[in-house]
């Protein structure tokens, strides 16, 4: 291998840490966003996942919001990001070293961009096609204002990043012809490659302290519990609708998990009514919203049929009801 093809390998395992480490930190500030903004309302971390790679980043808040406090924690993911990104552009220096140019390049375009969902969203909501849990449907459900005031809030945004990236940086295509002028002059390829894998290491652990500080509980219901109901509450209202039963043959224990995902409701009341006996309340909230949150318990149940009881408004949000029978 020659000198000049273990140069560029070199160059290309720089980006492609600079490129993880970006993703990394954008989803730990997405998410810790959205927690911190629902602890300042008073709710419950439930759960907080900050893996990217399988898509399976979220976190779980239990809480009663008001309808703005819950578009506030909606809008807090893409806003602490976009702060943090603001932070870094003002303090970095305009030095045009070919690692900073790097840095603003790749932060730019992963931080920014994400208001694209922002400009494009607001249109999907008004044919009624947009994704429900997405974090602009429920920001622009939660808080009324019109869609169109939404986009173009986001589209000034938008241009207004830009332009602080133009005057830090100058344009796009400056940023990459100068980074072009650079090659022959990049500093030694050691001291960028630790630099940029320091920065990976601290994002990596930030995300497993978070993940590790006792708030992470399991994401997904107990394994050996199978799905009985799934209910899109925004389907219709339910009053006293039995969503699940069950039998059993002779008195036993039972286990029920309750899923509950993009929540957002006036009232809510699910209830397990036995064979013989009084209802038993597995799920009871008054202005109740949460993004995603988990429950789980086990009963000593007479023989016979067991109904699993539904009372809800029309609402924005998915219930999902696991057993696990003896």
């Amino acid at each position: 291998m020659n000198s000049s093809t273990r140069y560029r390998l070199k160059i290309a395992a720089v980006l492609l840490i600079v490129l993880l480490a970006t993703a990394l930190l954008y989803t730990s500030l997405h998410e810790g966003g959205h927690a911190l903004a629902g602890l300042a309302f008073g709710g419950r971390i439930t759960d907080f996942n900050v893996n990217f790679f399988n898509l399976g980043a979220h976190v779980g808040i239990d809480g009663n919001f008001t309808a703005p406090q819950s578009a506030a924690i909606n809008a807090a993911g893409v806003s602490l990001p976009l702060l943090a990104w603001f932070v870094l552009m003002a303090a970095l220096p305009k030095r045009n070293s070919f690692l900073l140019q790097w840095i603003r390049i790749v932060s730019t375009m992963g931080f920014l961009n994400t208001l694209l969902a922002w400009i494009v969203l607001p249109f999907l909501y008004l044919s009624n096609s947009a994704p429900p849990f997405d974090d602009v449907t429920q920001f622009i459900r939660h808080s009324g204002f019109p869609p169109l005031a939404v986009a173009f809030t986001a589209l000034l945004a938008y241009a207004a990043g830009w332009v602080l990236f133009a005057f830090r940086t100058g344009s796009l295509r400056t940023a990459f012809k100068s980074l072009g002028s650079q090659t022959a002059s990049v500093p030694a390829w050691k001291g960028i490659l630790a630099g940029a894998a320091a920065v990976g290491v601290i994002a990596g652990a930030a995300a497993l302290v978070l993940n590790l500080s006792g708030i992470h509980d399991p994401a997904a219901p107990p394994a050996d519990h199978k799905l009985a109901a799934s209910i899109d509450l925004s389907e219709q209202v339910r009053q006293a609708v039995t969503v699940a039963s069950f039998n059993l043959s002779e008195p036993g224990d039972v286990s029920i998990a309750l899923r509950v995902e993009g929540l957002n409701t006036r009232w809510i009341d699910v209830s397990l009514n036995p064979a013989q006996g009084d209802p038993i309340s597995l799920l009871h909230g008054e202005e109740f919203s949460t993004d995603m949150s988990t429950s789980q318990a086990q009963y000593r149940l007479p023989g016979g049929e067991q109904k699993i009881v539904l009372t809800c408004p029309k609402s924005a949000g998915t219930l999902k009801v696991y057993i696990r029978l003896p």
